[in-house]
């Protein structure tokens, strides 16, 4: 999947490293917040303070692992001239130390995935023709879990049990474990690969798609509502939930800027409340406001 985003976006003549927006923001289990920026890979600590966690490194995704081992990897281009790339992996631990866990290697990256599930297995798109889903457990054995024809295949995301999803276009698809590629929810919108730029969920069972300048959450009976809006030009990239519940959310903008928002656990909750009314209830009361009122036109008529 990496070859073809990096092919798309090195491409068009010139090197612009935002034209595919990094989705890496993680959060470990002292609360300590991590996030890509292209540059550099930010963490804010619970305090409020930040800080650079790994310097000079050009990563779009980001996984920690249990023990709070950070991974990403460091993509570069060597210019117009030789129109090659190049990529490493890095691991920062729990320390603050930064070791390379792969080192670096001519052309994009491939068989290797940060989309983990709980028990580190990875998960791998060949965004060829057709489109393999693979699994690849911890021991390095792949095994495929679907095949299809599908066009505008975008990030896939992975539950803590091995539930896989993926976007095709604005609509999104999952591999539940043990099952076959079905569709999750069907959206009413462009078909573009980034048309949900990033999916992922929470403990609850519940999914997140960031899309156009909102985010939109799907629970389990497939009921979706929006959560968030960006202001501006901002549009969300990613985001992830504390345990808390407080809800960060990864943004960037036209200028190339990027940025990280928190909405308390509170504030999220008067948010989806007012959400729901505006979109459910709003019209169901005027509704009937509109009927009863037509009603007793009628009668005064007769």
């Amino acid at each position: 999947m990496h070859r073809v985003l990096l092919i798309l976006l090195f491409l068009s003549g010139s090197v612009n490293l935002f034209a595919h927006p990094g989705v890496g923001i993680v959060m470990d289990k002292n609360g300590n917040l991590f996030y890509t920026d292209l540059t550099h890979v930010w963490m804010i600590k619970p305090d409020g303070s930040k800080s650079i966690a790994v310097p000079n490194v050009h990563t779009h995704e980001l996984y920690i692992d249990k023990e709070g081992k950070l991974y990403g990897e460091h993509l570069w281009y060597n210019g117009e001239q030789l129109n090659t790339w190049g990529h490493y992996f890095w691991c920062r631990l729990a320390n603050g130390e930064v070791k390379k866990v792969k080192d670096s290697t001519a052309g994009f990256p491939e068989w290797y995935s940060f989309t983990r599930d709980g028990n580190g297995n990875m998960y791998y798109v060949e965004n060829e023709i057709p489109v393999n889903w693979w699994k690849i457990d911890t021991a390095g054995h792949r095994i495929l879990l679907g095949s299809k024809s599908f066009s505008n295949v975008g990030r896939l995301h992975v539950s803590a049990k091995g539930d896989l999803y993926f976007n095709k276009g604005a609509d999104l698809y999952w591999v539940p474990v043990g099952d076959s590629i079905q569709l999750f929810y069907k959206n009413a919108a462009n078909a573009s690969a980034h048309s949900i730029m990033h999916t992922w969920s929470d403990d609850r069972k519940n999914i997140y798609i960031a899309t156009g300048n909102e985010i939109k959450k799907i629970d389990n009976s497939k009921f979706m509502i929006s959560i968030y809006k960006s202001a501006g030009t901002w549009k969300p990239a990613s985001g992830v939930i504390a345990a808390n519940g407080d809800f960060w959310v990864l943004e960037y903008n036209d200028k190339n800027e990027v940025r990280v928002n928190k909405v308390s656990a509170t504030d999220r909750k008067g948010i989806v409340k007012e959400n729901a009314f505006r979109l459910y209830l709003a019209p169901v009361i005027i509704t009937v406001g509109i009927l009863s009122l037509l009603y007793f036109l009628l009668r005064k008529k007769k």
